[in-house]
């Protein structure tokens, strides 16, 4: 995980974001980021990314991650990755739409989440096998 010193791909500067090796290895040697413990700043996300980690804040239900790649038709996957830390948010349902995905727990958070999430768009398949 790395701290943003500057925004990058929609993320804003000061979040602290889990991107792949090479990304954050580049952003730290450029100076635009500095290696972080984490956890992963909770909240809405809007980036061009086509994977990541989100995170929802304690009593918290729901994350939207915008993107313009994004359509109702998107496959998004989406885990969760620290489960072992709430015992109440077991679960997800994941909602595409236009230019956003939501994301919402089975029950309200009672620590902060964090959720890896990847968009597969797959044009040109059909039903027929």
């Amino acid at each position: 995980m790395i701290s943003l010193t500057r925004a990058y791909n929609g993320y804003l500067a000061g979040t602290i974001v889990q991107l792949d090796t090479p990304t954050e290895t580049a952003l730290v040697q450029q100076g635009f980021a500095t290696v972080s413990a984490g956890p992963v700043t909770p909240g809405n996300v809007s980036t061009t990314q086509n994977s990541g980690r989100a995170g929802i804040a304690a009593a918290g239900t729901a994350v939207v991650i915008s993107n313009p790649s994004l359509t109702s038709q998107s496959k998004v996957t989406a885990f969760l990755s620290n489960s072992t830390a709430d015992t109440t948010a077991t679960s997800l349902r994941v909602t595409p739409a236009a230019g956003q995905v939501t994301i919402t727990l089975n029950a309200a958070a009672t620590a902060p989440v964090a959720i890896d999430w990847s968009i597969e768009n797959l044009s040109g398949l059909t039903g027929i096998n």
